[in-house]
């Protein structure tokens, strides 16, 4: 069953008064369950991809100039605000861009909780942030619950924010270029992390990255992104023993030298 449908998804920006487009026909289903990787070098449109999916690119002065996004069925191109943060989730690159510098972190998470969840007590809320953290794997919940961001270190930062982004139980969670800025252990443990909360909270995960062997090792499916139109998509397996785009065959190349 399809959790995702992207149709003929056409997007850009406003630049200098003129509208310039970053995404062409943009075509994709998504499986319910699926770990889907979409790859691509930066600049290709991934993060526009997902700021788009989002209903977020406005805030960079974009917009969606054509198609239209299905979620379990629906079109929710003009109403994904009703469900952003719920049903639909995303963690973003760059914790330090998206985490309020003077509002400690575990006030964040308890508002990403509240937008939805406002009927439980006060209790039930802290309740629900300590039992997030404990699978984000955050030790020494009171210490980081009233910390502010800058007295915690980029892999706890990156936890904060998939804590924030799983809170309200998502369906679909999104994840874009997710270990950036960060060392190479904690790399592997943040990209470990998600494969343990997709199969505990059994999500259907997409994984926005320009690493193809991040995608071999934790996806089943990959689409391959370059400038700005998707031009190969495939099981993982297929996209590695018989790539077809000339890009693709590029990025493997890479890999492999």
């Amino acid at each position: 069953m399809n959790i995702l449908s992207i149709k003929n998804l056409s997007a850009g920006y406003i630049v200098n008064s003129e509208f310039v487009e970053v995404l062409r026909n943009i075509n994709l289903d998504i499986n319910e369950g699926d770990s889907f990787a979409i790859v691509g070098q930066s600049g290709s449109g991934k993060s526009t991809l997902a700021l788009s999916l989002m209903g977020l690119i406005s805030i960079d002065n974009g917009k969606i100039s054509h198609g239209n996004i299905e979620f379990c069925g629906k079109d929710i191109s003009s109403n994904i605000s009703k469900i952003r943060g719920k049903d639909i989730s995303i963690v973003l690159q760059d914790p330090h861009s998206y985490l309020n510098p003077v509002i400690k972190v575990g006030k964040q998470v308890l508002e990403a909780l509240e937008v939805y969840n406002n009927n439980l007590t006060k209790e039930e809320k802290i309740k629900r942030v300590q039992d997030i953290f404990k699978k984000v794997k955050l030790d020494d919940f009171d210490r980081i619950y009233n910390s502010y961001p800058h007295q915690l270190s980029g892999g706890q930062k990156q936890r904060i924010l998939i804590a924030m982004a799983i809170i309200n139980n998502p369906k679909l969670l999104i994840a874009d270029e997710p270990t950036s800025g960060l060392d190479a252990d904690v790399q592997q443990q943040i990209l470990d992390l998600f494969a343990e909360l997709k199969k505990e909270l059994n999500l259907t995960m997409i994984i926005i990255t320009h690493n193809i062997s991040i995608a071999k090792k934790y996806c089943n499916r990959i689409a391959v992104m370059y400038q700005g139109e998707l031009v190969e998509q495939a099981n993982t397996e297929e996209i590695f023993n018989k790539p077809k785009h000339e890009y693709t065959k590029l990025l493997l190349n890479a890999v492999l030298e």
